[in-house]
């Protein structure tokens, strides 16, 4: 294994011109996979997307922002917040009005329940062999009610929603694109760095799935991404108020986009914190509680301050509306009236800690298994080893982190401070998600939390962390072609993905009889 080289100063650029045109290339695969799945896939075959598109059509066709007790027309997912829905029914319009008249008008697609029209239920098709082990049969079921649902759409309808999925995909190549970024501006003396994490998402087959469907993930992977990024370029070239002022308007669209996009919000106050500096050096102390009120008291306070309120007063003027307007409607900011029946009280696993461990690890098998490949509703598995061949594949990082904790120990790790920050940020916010994500599956639903799909947006941090394993394995003539061999793989398992299962998988399902 080779030892991790010192880097260039972390405000220098890369000329390397292949690190420039490989990006590009990702997100040309990206567009072709994302497109082609947009149409591959029935409509209403994603998690909740025919109630996410009837919150795009019923935005579509009022023009107002639905009541979640009062529409319930507008469907369950109507709570969320509506920056994805309001961008998706404004370009999804022009199609329902240039159909007019009942096409127009008509109601939006039931997300549960048959519609009259629709076919009768169909079986479960044969795809997949032992993969249907993995499959509880209430998945297959959602999935058959949701394309019957679909079944009956009025043309405009149809054209509207593949425009909403395409939304999506736009805001995927966003995110590919920032996580380039970001990667980059944390280490620009090794561009390949970053061109490996853009080459692990370009083609990752889930990525590519739930970014290609109606729903506000791929919009939240995009503002998150941004934020991540302002964060960083913060901490580097200082709290310059335009950038501040920039954060907190990438703050409020997150706010306005998903709950969990403000993780950002902690890490861009640490990031301020960082940034402001100290007055001055603080004497140090054998203490750690005496090191840090030391360092508190030289915390330049005045300009955190100005800072802080800067970008938090353009983030609530930005997004800051969307929870008043809860608290006016619901009693409360964050109104999450879905899966009431399945909760759970906050002292459940005090009270049966034998509990704990079990949900732990059943969630990280499942969450793991839906990060790269159980489509549709989570109902289109593939072969049960190929998982077994991905977890191997994903641990091959770990072993070069211990060379890197190695070098750190030993002071070659050649990281500046501005890098041990940016990392500590970045794995900051990886945490923050961990954190939410375990606390819906323990306390709100087991099986709705655990979906690989909600940790997308951090994919900044987890490929970070994957390509600094991966380059500190390889030897130096290898780094620069690693990129273009997980681009390469990454590929080939989308395609198996695609051509293995997903479209046997619904030519059976739509051919049955």
């Amino acid at each position: 294994m080779s030892a991790a080289k010192p880097n260039d100063n972390p405000r220098t650029r890369s000329s390397d011109p292949w690190s420039r045109l490989f990006l590009p290339g990702c997100l040309l695969v990206y567009l072709a996979l994302a497109v082609t799945y947009s149409f591959v896939f029935p409509l209403g075959q994603a998690p909740d997307e025919p109630a996410h598109f009837q919150y795009v059509l019923f935005l579509a066709q009022r023009a107002r922002l639905p009541d979640f007790y009062r529409d319930p027309q507008a469907g369950y997912e109507s709570y969320q917040a509506p920056l994805y829905y309001t961008l998706s029914a404004a370009i999804g319009k022009l199609p329902l009005s240039l159909a007019g008249g009942a096409e127009s008008a008509s109601s939006p697609p039931a997300a549960s329940g048959v519609r009259s029209d629709a076919p009768p239920s169909q079986g479960v098709p044969a795809v997949g062999g032992a993969a249907a082990k993995l499959v509880a049969e209430e998945t297959h079921e959602a999935a058959r009610e949701a394309l019957r649902s679909t079944a009956g759409l009025p043309p405009a309808q149809r054209t509207a929603w593949h425009t909403a999925r395409l939304v999506s995909v736009l805001f995927g190549a966003l995110g590919i694109w920032l996580a380039y970024a970001i990667v980059h501006v944390v280490f620009p003396g090794r561009p390949h760095l970053a061109a490996l994490v853009a080459a692990g998402i370009a083609a990752q087959p889930m990525y590519v799935h739930i970014t290609s469907s109606v729903g506000n993930d791929a919009a939240t992977v995009a503002v998150v991404g941004a934020a991540l990024l302002l964060v960083l370029l913060i901490l580097r070239e200082g709290p310059a108020p335009h950038r501040v002022a920039l954060l907190g308007l990438v703050l409020g669209l997150g706010m306005l986009t998903k709950d969990s996009a403000l993780i950002t919000l902690p890490v861009a106050l640490l990031a301020l914190v960082w940034a402001v500096g100290k007055r001055y050096k603080p004497e140090p102390s054998p203490s750690f509680i005496v090191n840090l009120g030391r360092w508190l008291v030289a915390l330049r306070w005045a300009r955190l301050l100005r800072s802080a309120g800067l970008m938090l007063g353009v983030a609530l003027v930005v997004g800051g509306w969307w929870y008043v307007r809860n608290t006016v409607l619901y009693g409360k900011p964050v109104h999450y009236p879905v899966n009431v029946d399945k909760r759970l009280p906050w002292d459940i696993y005090l009270l049966y800690p034998q509990f704990l461990w079990p949900t732990l690890r059943a969630a990280a098998r499942m969450t793991f298994r839906n990060f790269w490949a159980t489509f549709g509703w989570t109902n289109v598995a593939i072969w049960p080893p190929a998982y077994d061949i991905l977890l191997a594949l994903s641990l091959v990082p770990a072993l070069g982190w211990i060379g890197l904790i190695v070098d750190s120990a030993r002071g070659r790790l050649g990281w500046t401070v501005f890098q041990r920050r940016a990392f500590w940020l970045l794995v900051s916010a990886l945490a923050l998600m961990m954190i939410g994500v375990l606390r819906y599956v323990l306390f709100i639903h087991f099986g709705g939390g655990s979906q690989g799909r909600y940790y997308f947006p951090v994919l900044p941090s987890l490929g970070m962390l994957a390509a600094l394993g991966i380059d500190r394995l390889l030897p130096g003539a290898a780094k620069k072609a690693a990129p273009f061999l997980v681009g390469g793989l990454m590929l080939l398992f989308n395609l198996y993905c695609l051509f293995g299962y997903i479209v046997p998988y619904y030519s059976a399902l739509t051919d049955a009889p």
